[in-house]
């Protein structure tokens, strides 16, 4: 059969032409396909219902001022308006013949300022030909000075004509004006009444649905201005890092959250709801404005990216709204984005990398309160974190162990630290998921006999300066809740008041009595705390020998007389050796580390297995042990942690979501975990300890090592302390080390144990409001070297009340201590003082007529007639203590200063109680009163001083 074919022709051209008409119709359907999904995007869905909702809120708006308008007033103001329009109907002919007349002298104008304008170019020409006619000697000269004169005087009747028609102008103006004003000003004050209404309609307009909105958004047209359209901001001063090169952040989240900035929108689902926070984040007029900080820069994700509900790295907060999501937009994890978006609740994780140089974020409460349980369970001593380095120890030294507690206490309390407290803080390394096998159980034991035998045998000897006498058990525990322990202590017979203080900084002090073996010790330690430990932040409360020895008796009958009962397996001198063995042949052939544990004897062995368990499980991070200085951290480091790759995490055979932060989560509640269902030899063990801490406490931890990533932010997007933050910053880290937060109050934060206090806070830790300005900062050196009661209490409320510790202070911590203050409230460092107080005629007088009629001596001490019991500071030492402006300031009205103070306002408003001195001028009463608080001054810091 001979093939369908034309002449010379290799095809049957019936066949191709089907095949291109088959493909051309597929190619143009796939163009108008890539055309309308470019068009047809979910984000214009979201946009269109956000002018829906702006409409309703405009009509709302509408309808508010137009019950505002007064009706009556504005139907008056049209009639007269109507009224006005007719009276200017009637001039419509005198309008005319002025409108005519503006319209020649305007054209007159016109024609004359090109008269003029030619003059004055002929002036110019001819000055410049005259000059250099002159200049020459030309014999043209004469000519040329005459027409210019001529010229000028053509130029100067320009000018005067010019200024009659301008004044013609205006007159013509004022006259058109005058005929219409009634009208103008009635339909001022119609807009004065209507006008916001008319803006409202008139925007309300801008959003309606029309052809000329239909025509703007036009596929292939509308590039060129259309109103839905993606909404971005493009940050210079922050970056992401795209393909190994940093480029300016993009966010376009705006796009969807259309009001995110605009007040009004609050009761609005998401996306279309205000943000909860515009005076901190996104407002113009907040800290952190959209347009310089953008959106993902704190909630982390994928801000450029806005085709659709997922394209931006969305992650739900919980089951029930993945399942929503799921359902509502079809949300699938976000497996290829490598930082995801945080979870409702992490949010401040993305405070972290701007605000990394100070101890608390300002308005961080979240990762406040994460970095705070970093502290207390001293992360950061097993983990480097860059930017904690300056934190203490979290531990105690054990370098004068033996002397304080037995090595039977010891070995049980490092089995189990909570069998003894629970509210121990020293996590539990033995007894695990993973290493409770009676095969690991028994080398265990022998390991923390071993840490034992090491611990000990380095321990310094201490002897005790002082001895137990005995003492009063109740006044001891009386001491315990009134002086300040539970600023940093928790204690068993005030749970309560524990639970609400919630210290952490030293330990819960329950079954002391069967911890620490001699009661000598414990009072050596409560006079001296350094004295045992050099390095110690436990400070000395000034005790008596009394104080001490009841506390000491209070104390050291608490007792944990099932924990006494304990009695810890002896080591398996057999295991110890095959731990060693293990140890040896790490590098080494089995045969080399069994001749070189050969050559060694037992106490030896002992003591090298106790060396490397210190080390195998970190003690040293902890604690201060003698073989281990410089020693670095045990754990990884967590610099990075919330950038580390999710394929690094081991999720094990864990049913763990795959995600960074529930890895982190699950981590902290049980580090252990990923050992299950893994068949591994004892020495590969994970080694993290249990700390049993809460749901809470693991989900603010992980918002703080969330917030430690490797991005890299310019200078300009980080927030760069001033001189005075950076000072106070670096005094903030000597608060946090001696917990001074514990008990006081700064600026109306932090003051752990101030709800102690509800029923009169006036008699717990003076509240430190402007501390910086209130004291001078010579004298507040000196009172953190030599502290001394300043203030008096309600002997009824506290027998023995709390009393400001003296710390074993650095000259170079006090000094940050009192720069942090001094640069807080921005205030110089020293009062130039006068040497004599200058008084103006009566006005000394005045001052102590005012001390009599204000009652001043009859709570405050050193003033002529002060009662015998003061209940207020002795005045005669404010001079130093004191800043002239701040006492004025605190006169003028304490409770604006310190809200709950019992020091009255005389001058309330700025009106005295007193009429008669000065005239009852406040002023001029408190300038009196703060010279003569300078006069009548002691010339020195305390009443201890020499």
């Amino acid at each position: 059969m001979s093939k369908k074919q034309e002449p010379g022709m290799a095809w049957n051209m019936q066949k191709l032409n089907k095949i291109f008409a088959f493909l051309s119709v597929a190619f143009l359907v796939t163009v108008v396909w890539v055309f309308l999904d470019d068009y047809i995007r979910p984000w214009k869905a979201v946009q269109l219902k956000g002018m829906e909702i702006k409409k309703q809120k405009l009509a709302e708006k509408i309808k508010a001022e137009g019950e505002l308008i007064n009706q009556e007033k504005l139907a008056q103001l049209e009639m007269q308006l109507e009224a006005s329009q007719k009276t200017v109907d009637s001039r419509k002919k005198d309008i005319e013949v002025a409108e005519e007349e503006l319209r020649v002298v305007k054209k007159d104008l016109k024609n004359e300022t090109i008269v003029k304008g030619i003059a004055n170019s002929q002036v110019s020409a001819l000055t410049f030909q005259y000059g250099v006619a002159h200049a020459e000697h030309a014999s043209n000269a004469d000519s040329l000075y005459k027409k210019l004169h001529v010229k000028k005087k053509e130029f100067a009747e320009s000018s005067e004509r010019m200024k009659i028609l301008q004044a013609k102008e205006k007159e013509l103006k004022r006259k058109l004006r005058s005929y219409e004003k009634e009208v103008a000003d009635t339909q001022k004050s119609i807009e004065n009444i209507t006008g916001t209404k008319e803006l409202l309609m008139q925007a309300k307009s801008q959003l309606d649905v029309n052809p000329v909105f239909v025509l703007r958004n036009l596929p292939f047209i509308d590039f060129m201005d259309p109103t839905l359209k993606i909404q971005q901001v493009v940050l210079d001063n922050i970056t992401d890092d795209r393909y190994f090169r940093h480029v300016p952040k993009v966010d376009r989240c705006m796009t969807c959250h259309v009001f995110i900035d605009q007040e009004g929108y609050e009761d609005q689902e998401n996306p279309y709801k205000t943000h909860p926070n515009l005076d901190l984040m996104v407002g113009a007029k907040g800290k952190h404005p959209m347009k310089q900080f953008g959106c993902t820069t704190c909630h982390g994700g994928e801000g450029h990216r806005v085709n659709d509900f997922n394209s931006a790295a969305h992650m739900p907060h919980s089951d029930a709204q993945k399942k929503e999501w799921e359902e509502k937009y079809n949300w699938h994890e976000p497996h290829k984005v490598p930082i995801v978006q945080f979870r409702r609740g992490q949010y401040e994780a993305g405070c972290v990398k701007c605000h990394n140089n100070v101890e608390y974020i300002p308005e961080g409460t979240v990762v406040n309160e994460g970095k705070r349980n970093i502290r207390k369970f001293g992360c950061y001593a097993c983990h480097k974190i860059e930017g904690w380095e300056h934190n203490r120890k979290p531990g105690p030294s054990l370098e004068k162990i033996a002397s304080k507690v037995s090595k039977e206490f010891f070995m049980n309390w490092v089995w189990s630290p909570k069998s003894f407290n629970k509210h121990a803080k020293m996590p539990q390394f033995f007894n695990q998921t993973n290493n409770n096998s009676p095969e690991f159980v028994k080398k265990n034991i022998t390991e923390v006999n071993a840490i034992a035998e090491y611990v000990f045998e380095k321990s310094k000897k201490y002897k005790p300066f002082a001895k137990y006498t005995g003492g009063n058990i109740e006044r001891g525990k009386k001491l315990v809740r009134q002086v300040g322990c539970m600023g940093c202590h928790g204690v068993e017979d005030f749970a309560p008041e524990s639970k609400k203080v919630d210290a952490f900084v030293g330990p819960y002090l329950t079954g002391t009595g069967s911890k620490v073996k001699n009661p000598d010790w414990m009072v050596s330690w409560l006079l001296k705390p350094s004295h045992f430990q050099e390095d110690t932040v436990m400070p000395s409360f000034r005790l008596s020998n009394k104080e001490a020895n009841d506390i000491t008796a209070y104390l050291m009958s608490k007792k944990n007389e099932k924990f006494e009962e304990l009695k810890f397996e002896g080591m398996d001198k057999s295991v110890r050796d095959e731990l060693l063995v293990e140890y040896f042949s790490a590098f080494d052939p089995e045969e080399v580390a069994k001749a070189r544990l050969a050559k060694m004897s037992d106490h030896e062995r002992t003591m090298e297995l106790g060396y490397r368990s210190v080390g195998k499980y970190g003690c040293y991070s902890c604690h201060s042990i003698e073989g281990f200085d410089g020693r670095a951290p045990i754990g990884p480091e967590l610099t990075k942690l919330g950038s580390k790759p999710l394929t690094q995490f081991g999720f094990g055979h864990e049913k763990v979501e795959h995600h960074r932060d529930k890895w982190i989560h699950a981590h902290l509640l049980n580090p252990r975990r990923w050992d299950n269902g893994a068949d591994k030899p004892f020495k590969d063990l994970l080694r993290m300890p249990q700390f049993y801490m809460t749901e809470k406490q693991a989900s603010d931890i992980t918002v703080a090592l969330l917030g430690q990533v490797s991005d890299r932010v310019p200078v300009t997007g980080v927030k760069q302390l001033d001189k005075d933050e950076a000072v106070v910053a670096e005094g903030m880290k000597v608060v946090t080390k001696y917990n001074c937060i514990g008990c006081h109050q700064i600026d109306g934060d932090f003051g752990d144990i101030l709800p102690l206090y509800e029923d009169d806070i006036n008699q717990g830790p003076p509240r430190l409001v402007g501390q910086g300005h209130r004291v001078q900062s010579d004298w507040f050196n000196y009172f953190l070297s030599n502290v001394y009661p300043i203030r008096h209490f309600d002997k009824d409320f506290a027998g023995s009340p709390i009393r400001m510790p003296s710390f074993n202070l650095s000259n170079e911590e006090r000094n940050k201590l009192v720069a942090l203050f001094q640069h807080k409230s921005k205030q110089k460092t020293f009062e130039n003082l006068p040497a004599k107080v200058e008084w103006l005629p009566g006005e000394r007088r005045g001052a102590l007529k005012l001390i009599e009629s204000l009652g001043c001596n009859t709570c405050h001490s050193g003033l002529p007639g002060s009662i015998s019991e003061p209940t207020a500071p002795n005045l005669k030492y404010a001079k130093r203590r004191l800043r002239p402006s701040w006492i004025k300031k605190w006169l003028s009205n304490p409770q604006a200063i310190m809200e709950g103070t019992l020091m009255p306002s005389f001058w309330e408003d700025g009106e005295s109680m007193d009429t008669e001195v000065f005239g009852g001028d406040a002023d001029k009463q408190m300038d009196a009163l703060v010279k003569y608080l300078q006069e009548i001054g002691e010339d020195k810091f305390s009443p201890n001083q020499k």
